[in-house]
């Protein structure tokens, strides 16, 4: 029988056992819808045992969750984790997840859902389980007041149908983000990424135009295949292929902003086979077009 991770105390349990831990994150009858993509929808909930949400195909946006108080659990594939007050889960595009509240005391929850502008990326590249979920715990009381008060601005601002409040709420998730980002950064001190990893991102990164091929990049790195993939996502959370696509469409993001190049001249300059694929990764990531994110851009100039 296939075995379970509970993260919490990253030991493995059985399928029994993880039932036991909170049955509703196995059974359900039917999905929980998803909000339309590319709004940013924020809200406050306090919910009991018995509160759950299923999408085992994941969403087509970015969903985070912050627990004020009580517990929660989140399943994604064999990985059960459970969270705290403080505790902090993202899920990216396209992660199939299953969530539920506690037997116990009440869930209280602030949650957003959300499409990354392009210069968000930094603060959303953060350690992930191997099932690509980003949980953090924050352990500071002042940081978790600061979280807590920009979700309820975030909350408040993403109500009001004018612009201005609408560009309020980004600013008070891009808070949040930051927030998060800084306090990996620091009890990551003391880090420093293998040499090896180093010199071959700098490689790509001069070259993005290029199609590297995973034999060539692992000689660089004086390692095999296999060992240069597990050493690749130790060090950076990512693969090789999703590291080289965060990496592209953030140099498309900066070449959309400053520069008058077409969409298929930015395509090619930054390793895409053809406009329509780069425009498809591009939308999904940041959630519009490559030309309507220009546009935007330049409203603001």
């Amino acid at each position: 029988m296939d075995a379970f991770v509970k993260r919490m105390h990253n030991v493995a349990v059985s399928w029994e056992e993880a039932l036991l831990l909170n049955e509703h994150l196995f059974r359900f009858d039917m999905e929980t819808e998803s909000p339309t993509v590319g709004v940013l929808l924020a809200d406050h909930f306090t919910q009991s045992y018995g509160f759950q949400g299923h999408r085992t195909r994941g969403t087509k946006d970015w969903l985070i969750i912050y627990t004020v108080s009580g517990s929660g659990s989140f399943r994604v594939e064999r990985e059960v984790h459970t969270c705290v007050r403080g505790d902090v889960v993202i899920l990216s595009p396209g992660i199939p997840h299953h969530y539920a509240a506690n037997e116990g005391e009440e869930w209280e929850i602030l949650w957003a859902h959300f499409m990354p502008l392009p210069e968000w990326s930094p603060w959303l590249d953060l350690p992930r389980t191997e099932e690509r979920l980003i949980c953090i715990s924050t352990r500071k009381e002042d940081v978790r007041i600061r979280i807590e008060r920009a979700f309820q601005r975030m909350i408040r601002d993403a109500a009001m149908p004018e612009l201005a409040f609408q560009e309020l709420a980004k600013l008070a998730l891009a808070e949040v983000l930051v927030l998060l980002n800084h306090g990996v950064a620091e009890q990551k001190k003391g880090f420093e990424m293998d040499g090896r990893i180093t010199q071959v991102l700098q490689y790509c990164s001069q070259h993005l135009n290029r199609r590297h091929r995973l034999s060539d990049l692992a000689a660089m790195a004086g390692l095999s295949e296999s060992r240069f993939c597990h050493l690749m996502k130790e060090q950076t959370g990512d693969t090789i292929t999703e590291r080289l696509r965060k990496m592209r469409l953030a140099k498309a993001a900066r070449l959309l902003e400053f520069t008058t190049l077409r969409i298929n001249e930015i395509a090619d300059e930054v390793g895409f086979d053809s406009a329509y694929y780069f425009s498809r990764q591009f939308s999904a990531q940041f959630g519009v077009s490559p030309t309507a994110y220009r546009r935007r851009f330049r409203q603001f100039l």
